[in-house]
């Protein structure tokens, strides 16, 4: 017989990524400590990512396969000569490569968001590495491009618990709220002034992410008009929307009005640390109720 072509079935995919810690270190009360790896999985584009948050918490690992994918991949992959393709062949391998890293930013940005972590930077991971294998035995480097340094700290309030929590999240898919990270910027920021901007800005952001959540056809409506009162919004839109008014109104409707002052008249306003911090504890609750009210309608 004559060579036979190896038919190929099967595309192996891993990626590693550091995850993006403040130079300060940790900043936040830390729960029962565990040192062991954390295994999750998420179903990402017709395909299941297996991520690992490793012993220390300083890295993501993920991997996958492909059963089925365009014949002209292996070919595209084997060049080795990434900076040379074709838009087109570069999309290609973004295509296959990118249920990697968006699970791994992913999960990164629940665990942010779910345990309270605002030493986590907002741009959640770095030194990101992707590899390719036809066997699952020799490996060949996707370039990823992205080279960033980072603080290797421990994510040491990781349990048990924890992580079958973020285990049902991935299963439905659940995407952290981009108010989370206004939080944590509230509480990382120097300045009273700017706390209470950033977690004025994080009550609003949760509350338009949370009812076009809850009723989709919503979001164009959030995202191009402009904005009713903030005590309006977790008052009367949410009860329209999910039959249920926020608590706090009038807190949130005095938070916004010093937020007006401190942003157009600072001279004429002036936050104790201790109303800041009050404030920042009271958004936060209120975000985390946004999102069990959210979560119970699904």
């Amino acid at each position: 017989m004559t060579g036979v072509q190896k038919i190929v079935n099967r595309l192996y995919l891993r990626g590693r990524c550091e995850v993006l810690l403040d130079g300060r270190g940790l900043d936040l009360m830390q729960a029962e400590e565990s040192r062991r790896d954390y295994t999750f999985s998420i179903a990402k584009r017709n395909q299941t990512v297996n991520l690992t948050l490793c012993e220390g918490g300083e890295t993501i690992e993920a991997s996958t396969v492909l059963e089925v994918f365009g014949s002209r991949i292996v070919q595209i992959l084997k060049t080795g000569e990434y900076d040379h393709l074709s838009d087109s062949a570069k999309n290609k391998v973004l295509e296959i490569s990118n249920p990697i890293t968006e699970s791994m930013k992913q999960i990164v940005g629940l665990i942010k968001q779910e345990l309270h972590r605002s030493d986590i930077r907002d741009d959640l991971i770095g030194n990101v590495s992707i590899e390719w294998s036809l066997d699952n035995d020799q490996w060949y480097p996707i370039p990823y491009g992205l080279t960033i340094h980072t603080w290797a700290y421990a994510l040491g309030n990781m349990t048990e618990a924890h992580a079958e929590h973020l285990q049902e999240l991935l299963s439905e898919d659940e995407e952290a709220l981009v108010a989370t990270s206004y939080v944590h910027q509230a509480r990382n920021a120097e300045s009273g002034r700017y706390q209470w901007i950033y977690a004025t800005i994080a009550a609003e952001l949760a509350i338009k992410e949370i009812l076009g959540r809850i009723e989709p056809r919503l979001q164009v409506i959030l995202s191009t008009l402009p904005s009713p009162p903030l005590d309006k919004l977790y008052g009367d839109v949410l009860q329209s929307v999910a039959g249920v008014r926020s608590g706090g109104l009038s807190k949130l409707r005095r938070g916004a009005e010093i937020r007006n002052k401190l942003l157009h008249s600072p001279r004429s306003a002036h936050v104790s640390p201790d109303e800041v911090n009050a404030y920042i504890s009271f958004i936060d609750e209120r975000i985390r109720w946004l999102l069990s009210l959210w979560r119970g309608r699904k």
